[in-house]
């Protein structure tokens, strides 16, 4: 008979349920309303006015940003016309293309110099990675994709000593 005595019956089940969901739900209704709060002071921001910033801004902070990265060289500089101009994509920096597009969403082709030595893919991944945290951190953009073009090696002079057959290439 104790055993039974111990064990909770149905109705106190029900009760702790019940109990358990309220809970839970007034933990839900405040965190909607703490959400809808944010969502009202991101609109009374959003109504002071519009926020632009221009593709020669954005190449800039790209080009600074790229140029600090070690194992790049420098930017690699385009011809100023050809299929980019006509597809609506200007270089702006040297070796930076900017893509503004709909909804605050952004592209860039960054045509980049690399040092000898580096480990291409891993530089590739880290410009990606390093541009798109800092633009997206410096203007509240999206950044869409980062197309990472790698156009040429820098051999430095000792390297280029050391190995002959970059002599002949040049």
């Amino acid at each position: 008979m104790q055993e039974n005595e111990n064990k909770p019956d149905n109705h106190e089940v029900e009760e702790k349920v019940e109990k358990d969901n309220k809970i839970s739900s007034e933990k839900a209704s405040t965190k909607d309303i703490v959400d809808s709060q944010k969502v009202s002071e991101k609109n009374k921001c959003d109504n002071m006015g519009e926020i632009n910033i221009s593709t020669e801004v954005l190449g800039t902070v790209v080009s600074r940003i790229v140029s600090n990265i070690t194992g790049v060289a420098g930017l690699f500089a385009h011809s100023k016309s050809g299929f980019g101009t006509l597809l609506g994509v200007k270089e702006i920096e040297e070796g930076i293309k900017v893509d503004l597009g709909e909804n605050k969403n952004v592209s860039f082709y960054i045509s980049v110099i690399v040092e000898y030595g580096s480990v291409i893919i891993d530089l590739a991944k880290n410009i990606q990675a390093i541009v798109k945290k800092e633009v997206e951190e410096k203007t509240g953009l999206l950044v869409k994709s980062v197309d990472v073009n790698i156009m040429s090696i820098q051999m430095s002079d000792k390297d280029s000593k050391a190995n002959p057959i970059a002599n002949e290439n040049k």
